[in-house]
């Protein structure tokens, strides 16, 4: 299960949501990195918009990209 926030909900049944994967500090310039990853999301209901945190969790294959879906709100 993954924690992440919806940046896009213009898909009917679909949103995507960014997933933080980890920071770390660079050692030669001490600024943060951030690992990012974008995820296609089934959302059925259409009940959650952009900004929400929410719970997602892997399923088997709805479509091509989207193989996820949205438990519950974080």
């Amino acid at each position: 299960m993954l924690v992440g926030t919806i940046i896009r909900d213009l898909l009917t049944e679909t949103k995507v949501v960014l997933v933080i994967k980890r920071t770390k500090r660079s050692k030669k310039y001490k600024k943060t990195i951030t690992s990012t990853k974008k995820y296609l999301v089934s959302d059925k209901d259409n009940r959650f918009r952009i900004g929400s945190k929410i719970l997602i969790k892997s399923c088997s294959p709805i479509s091509k990209r989207k193989s996820w879906f949205i438990v519950s709100m974080a």
